[in-house]
C-alpha cells in the first residue's frame, strides 16, 4: 500500500517569500555600499559639531544625487512585491516607509564612520527612490488587472526582459539634465562627418547592444509592434544625445540604428532558441570588445581586487558602468537560459565567462580586475529565480497569449 503522503502534490514556493529574501539581499548590498570600509569610531565633540553643520549642507554632485535615488529604486520595487495583506495603497506606502527607514538607519550609522557624512538630502533622495520603486511595482501589478495593453504578448510584460530594458534606459539616458542649447542638425552631421573611420570594437558594442534591446522588445510586444517600439527607442536616443550635446554620437551607433531593425525584421519568424544563441554571441562579442580587444596587453600581471564594488560606486562614484555591466551580464544569463533550457547550466556558463573576463583584465592595464562582476552574476541568478516564481513566463516566450487575465500573485 502506497504512502498517501508521497502522493501529495508538491506545493509551489511562495513568490513573496522569495521576494523578501531578495529584498534582504538588496538591503545588505545598500548597507555595504553606504558603510564601506566598515570602520567605526565615536566622534569627538568637535567632530560632532562639524558633522551637525554638514547635516543640511547642499554640497552635492549630480551623480551622487542620482546614485542615491537609483540605489533605493530596486529595494522599493522588491519590497512592494514581497508584501501581502489588504490594501494596495497601504502596501505601496509601507514599502516606501521601509526604504525611508533603512536610509535613515544607515545615515545615522554613517555618523560613526570617519569616511562618510550624514546628510538629510541623501535621506530625502533615498526615500524618493524607494517610493518610486514601490509605485513602479504597484503600477506594473495593475497591468492585466485594471487595464490592458493590446500590443503585449502576455498579460503583463515579462519581468526579465522588461527589467533589462529598464536598466538600459536608466543608464542610456544619464545624466538626465538637458543642455542649455540643443545641438542643431548641421552640428550633428558635422560630428559624424569629422569622425574617424568605423572602429571594429565600437561597432561590435553598438550592434550587440541594440540587438539585445531589440530582443527584449520582441519578448514584450507582439510582432506588429516590435519595429515601431524599436524605432521609438532609437528616436528617443537620438533626441537625448542631441539635447544633452555630450558628443556621444558616432558612426558605429548610426550603423547599428540602420542594421539592427533590418535584422529584427528578417528574424521575425526564426525560432526563439536560434535568436537566443545570436544574443549569446552578441553578449560575448561585447564583453570581448569592451574588456580585452583592442586594448594592448602587457606582460606584467596586474592586481586583483577582492573588495566588491571597490572600483565602481565606492571609488569612482559613477553608476553607469555598473548599469552597463548589469545589462550585459543579465542579457547573457537570460539568453543562455533560453538557449540551454536550464537555468543552472546557464548560470555556470555566465559565471565562468565573467571570471574569464576579470582574469583577462589582469593583463589589460586600463581595466580593473574585480570580484564584483562574478558576484553580480550570482545576484542576477537570484533575481531571475524570484522573477520566475512570481511569473511563469518571466523569461518571455514565442506564444502570444494576449491580454487575458493572469493568475494574481499580488494578493
Amino acid at each position: 500500500m502506497s504512502d498517501p503522503v508521497a502522493r501529495r502534490p508538491r506545493t509551489a514556493p511562495d513568490p513573496r517569500s522569495t521576494a523578501r529574501w531578495l529584498a534582504l539581499g538588496v538591503a545588505l548590498l545598500i548597507a555595504w555600499g553606504s558603510l564601506y570600509p566598515l570602520e567605526f569610531r565615536i566622534p569627538t565633540p568637535p567632530e560632532w559639531h562639524r558633522r551637525l553643520a554638514l547635516l543640511t549642507a547642499h554640497i552635492h554632485y549630480r551623480a551622487d544625487l542620482i546614485a542615491n535615488f537609483l540605489l533605493y529604486l530596486p529595494f522599493g520595487a522588491v519590497c512592494r512585491l514581497s508584501l501581502g495583506g489588504a490594501g494596495r495603497e497601504r502596501r505601496t506606502a509601507l514599502a516606501a516607509v521601509f526604504g525611508s527607514a533603512l536610509s535613515m538607519l544607515l545615515e545615522l550609522t554613517q555618523s560613526l564612520t570617519p569616511h562618510r557624512v550624514t546628510n538629510v538630502y541623501d535621506w530625502i533622495w533615498n526615500t524618493a527612490g524607494a517610493s518610486a520603486g514601490a509605485i513602479a511595482a504597484a503600477m506594473y501589478l495593475r497591468i492585466g488587472e485594471r487595464g490592458t495593453l493590446r500590443g503585449l504578448r502576455h498579460p503583463r510584460p515579462p519581468l526579465v526582459p522588461a527589467s533589462l530594458l529598464a536598466i538600459w534606459l536608466i543608464g542610456a539616458f544619464a545624466p538626465y539634465v538637458p543642455a542649455h542649447r540643443a545641438a542643431s542638425l548641421g552640428r550633428l552631421l558635422a560630428t559624424l562627418q569629422t569622425s574617424h573611420a568605423l572602429r571594429a570594437a565600437s561597432a561590435c558594442v553598438a550592434l550587440g547592444t541594440w540587438w539585445i534591446i531589440a530582443e527584449c522588445v520582441r519578448q514584450i510586444w507582439r510582432r506588429p509592434w516590435v519595429l515601431p517600439i524599436l524605432a521609438a527607442l532609437i528616436g528617443l536616443t537620438a533626441l537625448d544625445q542631441s539635447l544633452l550635446g555630450d558628443e556621444r554620437r558616432s558612426l558605429e551607433e548610426l550603423l547599428a540604428w540602420c542594421v539592427v531593425p533590418a535584422l529584427t525584421l528578417l528574424s521575425m519568424r526564426w525560432p526563439r532558441r536560434t535568436r537566443a544563441w545570436i544574443t549569446v554571441a552578441a553578449c560575448v562579442a561585447v564583453m570581448i570588445a569592451t574588456n580585452a580587444w583592442p586594448t594592448p596587453r602587457t606582460a606584467e600581471l596586474g592586481a586583483f581586487h577582492w573588495v566588491p564594488f571597490s572600483g565602481t560606486l565606492l571609488a569612482s562614484r559613477d553608476y553607469r558602468p555598473l548599469l552597463d555591466t548589469l545589462f550585459l551580464e543579465g542579457a547573457l544569463l537570460w539568453s543562455l537560459t533560453i538557449a540551454l533550457r536550464r537555468a543552472s547550466t546557464a548560470f555556470w556558463f555566465a559565471f565562468l565567462a565573467s571570471v574569464a573576463v576579470e582574469l583577462a583584465r589582469l593583463w589589460t592595464p586600463p581595466h580593473r580586475a574585480e570580484i564584483t562582476n562574478p558576484l553580480l552574476v550570482v545576484a542576477l541568478l537570484v533575481a531571475f529565480t524570484a522573477a520566475r516564481r512570481h511569473q511563469a513566463y518571466a523569461d518571455g516566450g514565442d506564444v502570444e497569449l494576449g491580454p487575458a487575465p493572469e493568475r494574481r500573485c499580488d494578493g
